[in-house]
């Protein structure tokens, strides 16, 4: 698909141009002569077009916008310049068709605000927010690494010990709001960004709510393979918990490489999640730790009265097991280190020195 044809896609995805009118401008050969030449647009229109990437990407003042990093149902992500100082940033351009609903712009202000206020090395830091014209727009810092979704689709399951690092430093992030009151309400794979450097960074909080049951009607908000079986019936009393949940079935698709409940609809997905148990043959196959078992088994447990009740408990636990785990890798280094080698002799205990 070369780039016109790339473009008049997005066109008609958005509505500004017909389907049937793209399928004859690519059959002509010459789409941009076919719809001047129709009508369509003009000249300039084109331009700008293909200059915006038919209107998703944004032309800004100070920032001068590169490569798209990441795309959702809310915006996409770019990686920028700030022309004013260098700095490499990423922008999150709150999606055109949305930027006039008085309720999006208000939560996607709201995120952009909270990224600022909060401060914590697993969560990443908001620069400010703004409006050009009718783009509204985040700025926040530029993260290394990549998202871990990615990172399962292109590699597969992750080891233990990093997905439970991974786990460690999610939890801290959720501690941070939930020390503010907050409930994130959408922790997955595809919400954390990882690299050597900076460990596990949580990247959108545009779901979070405060836990007071202010937004009960909306509390089934979320990606459904991860949300608790409490959000998933809708409940107004999510606290960190439905967090801690999430993460426990994020915690398993990076270390099994699957989801822990699957279904053909949403809606039979948010059942298994309401009604059946966590199967544990897949855990079985893989031969994972009987530790790591416990801590999915905690953590996904239906009865939130049953998981680690805040994420400092959670953390407490999995960094105990990191470091015996860390312990009992050493002695079995040295052990290896210290057995004599196939062939050689063993020294006489009945020789003097």
């Amino acid at each position: 698909m070369n780039d016109e044809t790339k473009l008049l896609a997005m066109l008609v995805h958005r509505g500004l141009v017909p389907a049937e009118v793209a399928r004859s401008a690519v059959a002509s050969g010459a789409p941009r002569r076919f719809l001047v030449g129709h009508g369509v647009c003009t000249d300039a229109q084109w331009e700008a077009w293909q200059r915006t990437d038919g209107g998703t990407r944004p032309v800004l003042t100070r920032y001068e916008v590169g490569a798209v990093l990441g795309e959702g149902a809310v915006g996409r992500v770019f990686a920028a310049v700030d022309r004013t100082d260098g700095r490499r940033v990423a922008l999150k351009v709150l999606r055109p068709e949305l930027a006039t609903d008085p309720a999006q712009t208000e939560r996607f202000v709201r995120e952009a605000r909270l990224l600022q206020e909060l401060d914590d090395p697993h969560l990443v830091k908001g620069l400010r927010v703004a409006r050009e014209g009718g783009t509204i727009f985040s700025v926040m810092e530029l993260l290394p690494g990549r998202c871990l979704q990615d990172a399962l689709a292109e590699h597969g399951r992750l080891d233990e010990e990093q997905a439970l690092q991974i786990v460690l430093d999610v939890a801290g992030a959720l501690g941070a709001l939930h020390a503010r009151g907050l409930v994130h309400r959408d922790v997955k794979p595809g919400n954390v960004m990882w690299s050597p450097e900076r460990g596990a960074v949580l990247i959108d909080l545009g779901f979070a709510l405060l836990g007071d049951g202010q937004a009960a009607g909306d509390t089934t908000a979320g990606t459904v393979h991860y949300i608790a079986p409490e959000q998933a019936r809708g409940s107004g009393q999510l606290d960190v918990r439905a967090d801690i949940y999430a993460l426990g079935a994020t915690l398993y698709h990076l270390v099994t490489g699957s989801l822990p409940f699957e279904g053909r609809t949403s809606e039979e997905v948010l059942a298994k999640q309401v009604l059946e148990s966590l199967s544990g043959e897949r855990i079985r196959a893989l031969q994972l730790s009987p530790q790591l078992h416990w801590f999915l088994e905690k953590m996904m447990a239906k009865e939130p009265g049953m998981r680690f009740q805040d994420p400092r408990q959670l953390q407490q636990e999995i960094a105990a097991y990191l470091q015996h785990r860390q312990h009992q890798l050493e002695l079995e280094r040295r052990a290896r280190q210290g057995a004599p080698r196939l062939g050689g002799r063993r020294p006489d205990p009945r020789r003097r020195r």
